[in-house]
């Protein structure tokens, strides 16, 4: 892989995990919610999510995914009821009294990537793009596909999760925020099914 090639593949990175999507809006809410703290741990097993994706896209799984059928049917329904699931989760935090709702957890965020379709989509278009193809091992291939998501996504989902930081402080933890957090559930579930329809 030339220098030319690895430098497009690097900004595509840094483009497509720094736009919102289930993840960031995830992370930003719950860095809303109950701060960076809170969201590191998370953000953090959303990456180990990442690296299976990531390995199952260059081992083979992504060109099964990209055929479509009931597979690819089967994950859009566990994807939106999960995106669903974590919308709760978040605006629960936001709408029920502290110690009442537990914080996201350690292995729900380990769910976050492989069952967001925004994910399997820039996965697949990256691999197809800059890796198939090439005169690289289908090793090779894997450890820079899933180094380069693991290295944007760590950077990405930590700016989203200090804006969330940066909300909480300015709005405080009165209406304004719950209204807010219930738009960024809002804002995560849209962006689930819009990149279903892609």
């Amino acid at each position: 892989m030339d220098s030319t090639a690895l430098a497009a593949f690097a900004l595509f990175v840094a483009v497509m995990t720094g736009t919102p999507g289930p993840g960031n809006l995830t992370f930003m809410a719950i860095g809303a919610a109950s701060g960076y703290r809170t969201a590191f741990p998370v953000i953090l097993a959303s990456q180990i999510g990442s690296i299976c994706l990531n390995l199952c896209v260059a081992f083979g799984l992504g060109h099964v995914m990209a055929q479509g059928g009931p597979l690819v049917m089967v994950f859009k329904l566990l994807s939106m009821g999960y995106m669903t699931y974590l919308a709760w989760r978040i605006v629960s935090l936001s709408i029920r009294p502290k110690g009442t709702v537990t914080l996201p957890s350690f292995w729900e965020g380990l769910l976050i990537h492989p069952l967001s379709p925004k994910t399997w989509a820039m996965s697949l278009v990256a691999f197809t793009t800059f890796f198939a193809g090439n005169s690289l091992s289908i090793g090779q291939n894997a450890l820079i596909l899933t180094g380069g998501f693991i290295t944007g996504g760590m950077i990405a989902h930590s700016i989203w999760a200090l804006l969330g930081v940066s909300i909480l402080a300015l709005l405080g933890e009165g209406r304004a925020l719950r209204v807010t957090t219930v738009l960024m559930a809002a804002g995560m579930l849209a962006a689930t099914a819009w990149a279903m329809l892609l």
